[in-house]
Formats: structure tokens, sequence, C-alpha cells
């Protein structure tokens, strides 16, 4: 573990593990192991969204998303599959220079812990400069926001990587002590975004907010608010929010999907269908069939299913 070889450690981790099988054998060292081979595992899928970015800045696309579903196989880490998901869908577009990807924070579909070889993995964040790093985390941005991301200095560079890291105190400090220097709409949806993640939803939402006073064609402040009123289950809320980005197109293809997903929250799955074969027709196709291929087995129409498996998915419905 402290020479980064994670899955070596996580495999000497699982061999002890198995030498304590027994109703009583090994005492606390079971949950001490098996502790262990979750942080190995969250190193590991921490190290493949590094690959994703890197992959994706050399136009190794499908390489991208494979490392990206391998993060959803080593963890159930909340943030890590909704960092993810979200980047899955951004890269399974033709073109995502100016759609940015909802992040979706619910992580039903993220797998166990059991993984394949990711040793060969060596590059990640910090074998790049600073600002190179800050570059292809902006790449995900829609294309006006990445156009005023790359503007914002350093500074805001270190704060934004420092969020990236979940590093949401230091994070925060950071935001604050450029906020001067920076768009204001740009400040509050950062610190929103970050009030988020640490579950402060109220002040976060006051903060999207007044992004979106500021500056109301803020897609990302728009997207996260919706998200935040989703998760906190106020879906007449965050319906609204959808209507008005669809109305404004503010990401209107985005909207559609959280609004399928909402539909499916609250039980109105055939209203949920139904927008996801709407959106089967978009660049959004995967991420749609993705999701109307799980909520149709959950309907018992696998023949629909298994259609969507074949033709949208590209597996075999055997």
């Amino acid at each position: 573990m402290a020479s980064d070889s994670f899955f070596d450690a996580r495999t000497c981790y699982e061999d002890g593990l198995r030498s304590c099988s027994g109703e009583d054998a090994g005492g606390d060292l079971k949950a001490v192991l098996s502790g262990r081979i979750d942080t190995a595992n969250i190193r590991l899928a921490e190290r493949n969204l590094d690959e994703a970015l890197i992959a994706h800045s050399h136009g190794e696309i499908d390489k991208a998303i494979d490392h990206l579903q391998l993060v959803k196989t080593l963890t159930s880490d909340p943030a890590l599959c909704e960092k993810a998901d979200g980047l899955i869908l951004s890269y399974s577009q033709p073109e995502n220079d100016d759609v940015q990807p909802p992040t979706m924070s619910s992580c039903a579909s993220c797998a166990g812990s059991s993984a394949g070889d990711c040793s060969d993995s060596h590059d990640s964040d910090d074998s790049l400069p600073l600002l190179e790093y800050y570059e292809l985390l902006i790449q995900q941005l829609p294309d006006d926001q990445c156009q005023r991301y790359a503007l914002l200095g350093e500074d805001f560079a270190h704060a934004y990587i420092a969020a990236s890291r979940d590093e949401h105190q230091k994070a925060l400090v950071a935001f604050e002590s450029c906020s001067d220097t920076l768009p204001h709409d740009i400040y509050w949806y950062e610190k929103g975004k970050v009030l988020h993640r640490l579950g402060n939803d109220p002040e976060a939402e006051k903060c999207l907010r007044k992004a979106l006073e500021l500056n109301s064609t803020n897609s990302l402040a728009w997207l996260t608010l919706t998200l935040v009123l989703r998760e906190n289950l106020r879906f007449q809320d965050a319906l609204a929010a959808t209507e008005t980005m669809v109305a404004e197109q503010i990401m209107p293809e985005q909207a559609l999907l959280l609004r399928a997903d909402i539909f499916e929250a609250t039980g109105d799955h055939e209203g949920a269908v139904n927008l996801y074969v709407e959106l089967l027709q978009t660049p959004f196709a995967r991420a749609a069939a993705e999701k109307l291929y799980g909520i149709l087995l959950e309907m018992g129409r696998h023949g629909d299913a298994a259609v969507i498996l074949k033709k949208y998915l590209n597996k075999s419905c055997h």
C-alpha cells in the first residue's frame, strides 16, 4: 500500500481475510482486513479516474470509458461513482464539447469491490503539472463554461482541483481567498457545489440560487440545483427546474434525462420510459438506454429490454 501497489496489496489482504475463515477466527482482524481491502479498491478507483482523464485527453474514448466502468466495479463510494457516471455520460456522446453531463449522486448501479488487475495503471494527476491537470478537468464542462474557467488563473485552479479531490474545507477556503477576482456567479456556484458535497444542502441551495440570480444562463448552477432538489426528494421543485432548462434551451437533453429519472423515482414508470425512448434519438442515447434497460426489466418487459440491450448497449441477449 505504501508503494502504491494497490492491486497487490488488495490481493494480500484478501488472502489474509480467507485465512480468517470460521465464525470466530480472526476477531477484529477480519474487520481490519476488510477495511483495508475497501481502501485499496478506492485507491484503484481513483487511479482509474485519472487514467480516464488522460486517455480522453489523448482521444482514446473507448479506453477512457473502460477505466470509468472499472471505477464502478471497484467501489460503491458515492463521490467516485458520481464522477464516473458523469464522465461516462459525457464520453458516450458523439460531440461533448458543449454538453455537461448530469452528475447523479445515486449509485444504486455501482457494483461490489472485486475487479481485474489495474497494476499497469501508473499515471495520476500528481504526474502532471497543476495547470495541465486543471485543463483536463475543465474539458468536461460545457464549452461556454470551459472557456470562462480557462481564464480564471492559478489560484482558482488550486481551489478547483481541491474540490475535485473532495478536499472540501481546503476548497472553500481557497475559493473564498480568490473570490474578488472571480465572476460572482462562478464563485457562488462553486461554493454551493462544495457545500452540497459536504451535505449542507440548505446553504448549497442558497448559493446556487444566488449564482442564478447573477447569471440565469449558468448551466452548471441549473444542473446542480436540480440535482440538490431531486436528492432531497423535492420532486416538484426539481421538475420545475428541468422545465425552465428545457424552455430556455439550457442543456435541454440533460434536463429531460433528469426529468425521466425523477419520474422513475416517483413511480411514474411509463412517463420515464417515454422520455428515455425520446432520448434514444439524441447524443444521450447510451445513457438513456442504460436507464431504460433497467426499468423495462423492472416492469417485466423482458423482450423490449433485450432489444434495447442488443441495439443500444451492444451486448448479447444471452
